[in-house]
C-alpha cells in the first residue's frame, strides 16, 4: 500500500494511480471538509492484498478513475486550477453523484 500526505501529492502523484480500485483515506475522515481533504493521507492500493486490506483498514474515497476523471474536468473549465479548486470538485461529486462543472 502506497500512502500519499496531501492532495496536491496526490494528484502529482496521479499518472502512479492504479487503473482501476480505490483511494483510501484513514476511517472517520470528513469526505466533505474540503480543508480535511488537502491535508488528507491517502492510501492507493498497489495489489489485490493491499485491496483487501484497505477495505478492511481504511474507508474507501473515490475510485481511481473517478479521481482522475474529476481532475481532467476541472482543468478543462479552470485555468490552473488550485487545490481547492480540486478539492471542491470532489467533494461536489462525493455529495451529489455528479461532476462539478
Amino acid at each position: 500500500m502506497k500512502t500519499v500526505k496531501s492532495l496536491q501529492a496526490l494528484i502529482a502523484a496521479r499518472q502512479d494511480l492504479p487503473k482501476v480500485g480505490w483511494i483510501f483515506v484513514d476511517k472517520k475522515f470528513d469526505k466533505t471538509s474540503v480543508d480535511m481533504l488537502i491535508g488528507a493521507t491517502f492510501h492507493i492500493q498497489e495489489d489485490d492484498e493491499d485491496e483487501f486490506y484497505g477495505e478492511e483498514n481504511f474507508d474507501t474515497w473515490l475510485e481511481a478513475p473517478t479521481f482522475l476523471d474529476v481532475l481532467e474536468l476541472r482543468e478543462k473549465h479552470l485555468n490552473n486550477p488550485t487545490a481547492e479548486d480540486y478539492a471542491l470538485a470532489c467533494t461536489h461529486y462525493l455529495e451529489m453523484d455528479d461532476f462539478l462543472e
